[in-house]
């Protein structure tokens, strides 16, 4: 009888535990909390407005070596054209050479100014992304701590082949629009003082 009593007893201690670990834990989407972020989308903002920045100043280059590559090609044509004194073509070949050297620096500085600015704009978005990451994951923290929460998972997790890892998640232990809700508190007054992400300049040793 003792034996039958204590495996009753057991029988409904088990899932009241469970429960109760379940109650313990909570689930976030963290890729959905880092989008709907108001500062993500302001730091997105800036990011694109670099890139259209980058864009500029690449088609600024552009024209500076088109004008370079027409005063080439006139002045090939002027030093092949015999009806033109020798002295006056051979001016303009010396003309044409300087003109090949100014050419490959320009095509040259132009590579390389794209290829610094790039780098600069893929640092800044890295730098962006982990300062906001740390102000939700601290958000996070926080407010597990307040509901008592022993664990926060984030259930936007996927594995190496692209699947979820968290299949489910009842919306009861689903605290994504909890985060977003403190995250997002005062959204315009807090506009104002959001931080700037700005380009480091680098400077050529």
């Amino acid at each position: 009888m003792k034996s039958l009593f204590a495996a009753l007893s057991l029988a409904f201690l088990l899932p009241l535990s469970a429960v109760q670990a379940a109650d313990e834990m909570a689930f976030v989407d963290l890729g959905e909390v880092f989008k709907q972020f108001y500062k993500t989308q302001l730091a997105q903002d800036q990011i694109r407005q670099q890139a259209d920045d980058i864009k500029m100043e690449r088609e600024e280059i552009e024209a500076e070596v088109k004008v370079i590559k027409d005063d080439i090609e006139l002045l090939r044509k002027d030093s092949r054209d015999e009806t033109l004194g020798e002295d006056i073509r051979d001016n303009k070949r010396n003309q044409l050479e300087e003109k090949l050297v100014e050419l490959q620096k320009k095509e040259t500085e132009m590579t390389e100014f794209e290829k610094l600015r790039m780098e600069q704009m893929e640092q800044q978005n890295t730098r962006m992304t982990k300062k906001l990451f740390d102000e939700i994951h601290e958000v996070i923290i926080q407010h597990a701590k307040a509901k008592g929460y022993l664990a926060v998972i984030d259930r936007s997790s996927q594995s190496r082949i692209g699947t979820d890892v968290i299949l489910y998640t009842s919306p009861k232990v689903d605290i994504t629009a909890d985060i977003l809700a403190v995250l997002n508190e005062g959204r315009e007054e807090t506009k104002k003082v959001a931080p700037e992400f700005k380009v480091e300049e680098k400077t050529e040793e």
